[in-house]
């Protein structure tokens, strides 16, 4: 059961420097080996980006990012929960949002990414009704599940 106490934000385009900030923490504390230029490029030069925030008391707990893959697929990016906030239906009420959100653009499919390393996510994907539609290996070397839906 989601804790009551979660409140959810939705930014639409270039989030403002407090919202980076906040964007900034949660990234790099979910993901090891964060890449902030690469977050800081990504996050500014997509097209129709949308950044969801958890907030718990005021401070930031979860985040998802998205934006537009091409004219009918929106592509979930990048997104994770705190570690002492995780089981709490908190991904499931991120991922719930920027569903709503790609629909309400009108676009009619979802599409991510992740890796085997991210159990929780591939089991997330799954449960959410993603279908597996390819499987790769990037340039660095590292192996990628491509998850796509029709909303």
């Amino acid at each position: 059961m989601i804790d009551q106490n979660i409140k959810i934000k939705t930014i639409h385009g270039a989030p403002s420097k407090e919202v980076l900030d906040d964007l900034l923490m949660l990234y790099t504390l979910v993901f090891e080996d964060a890449i902030v230029d690469f977050f800081m490029e990504r996050i500014s030069t997509k097209e129709d980006v949308v950044s969801i925030i958890a907030y718990k008391n005021e401070v930031p707990v979860g985040f998802k990012i998205g934006y537009r893959y091409n004219e009918s697929t929106f592509y979930s990016w990048v997104g994770g929960v705190l570690l002492n906030h995780r089981k709490k239906g908190i991904a499931k009420k991120l991922a719930a949002s920027q569903e709503s959100i790609a629909k309400e653009k009108r676009f009619t499919r979802l599409r991510t990414k992740s890796m085997n390393r991210f159990k929780p996510m591939l089991i997330l994907n799954l449960k959410n009704g993603f279908d597996i539609v390819q499987v790769y290996i990037n340039e660095k070397g590292q192996q990628k599940i491509v998850f796509e839906k029709e909303i």
